[in-house]
């Protein structure tokens, strides 16, 4: 028997907004102000694991390091990326089909709370969006499930009632173990074994959301 669709949860950075690139270069501009060499290509791997996670990987596992290039981090990308940060062009219309037909929207993200909502405020979305999850508010993030087990929670639904939709392997494994069935909207090339399917944007997602309501 087919389980009756009642939720979206969406992955934020790569998925919604365009800011894979912003995000690599940032991290790896903050880590040039502490002499390390690290190029933005190298960290885009990275992108989608939390702040915490990054830092350690590119400080080698440097706890004080690691403290001090989020902070640099922090200060590099809130001044001079936050006005290039942009929605992917098919983000509001899929947004509007999907309220249309009473789903659920959530958002969960290894950004922190407080700046996701700030973000998705500047960009215009944040009334359409019933819940957002920061992977401040939980015990263990990405590809933990617990960012989208929250999400879930907060949109009073079973995870086996929701969609995710996200665009790397660690939200691929983050929403499977969570019990969610995932789209991986593949927009740089990503894939997982674990996805149940697998567009190139969200309008195709959209379309199989609506096919299994």
């Amino acid at each position: 028997m087919k389980t009756t669709v009642k939720a979206v949860v969406f992955d934020f950075d790569g998925t919604l907004v365009d800011t894979v690139d912003l995000l690599s270069e940032a991290w790896s501009r903050a880590a040039s102000l502490m002499n390390i060499q690290v190029a933005s290509k190298a960290v885009e791997k990275y992108i989608g694991l939390a702040g915490p996670e990054i830092s350690l990987k590119i400080t080698e596992g440097d706890e004080a390091k690691a403290a001090e290039l989020r902070r640099l981090k922090d200060n590099v990308y809130d001044s001079e990326y936050m006005d290039k940060i942009r929605l992917f062009e098919d983000v509001e219309p899929s947004l509007r089909i999907l309220r249309g037909k009473r789903l659920k929207i959530a958002v969960a993200s290894s950004q922190a709370s407080r700046k996701l909502k700030q973000y998705l405020s500047l960009l215009g979305v944040l009334k359409m969006v019933d819940a957002l999850v920061g992977s401040d508010t939980v015990k263990r993030r990405k590809p933990a499930p617990d960012v989208f087990l929250r999400a879930a929670e907060l949109l009073r639904v079973k995870p086996e009632e929701c969609f995710a939709v996200g665009d790397t392997f660690f939200d691929c494994e983050s929403a499977k173990n969570a019990g969610m069935r995932f789209i991986l909207v593949s927009r740089r090339g990503v894939s997982c074994e674990k996805a149940d399917f697998k567009t190139a944007d969200l309008r195709e997602a959209v379309s199989i959301i609506l096919s299994n309501l």
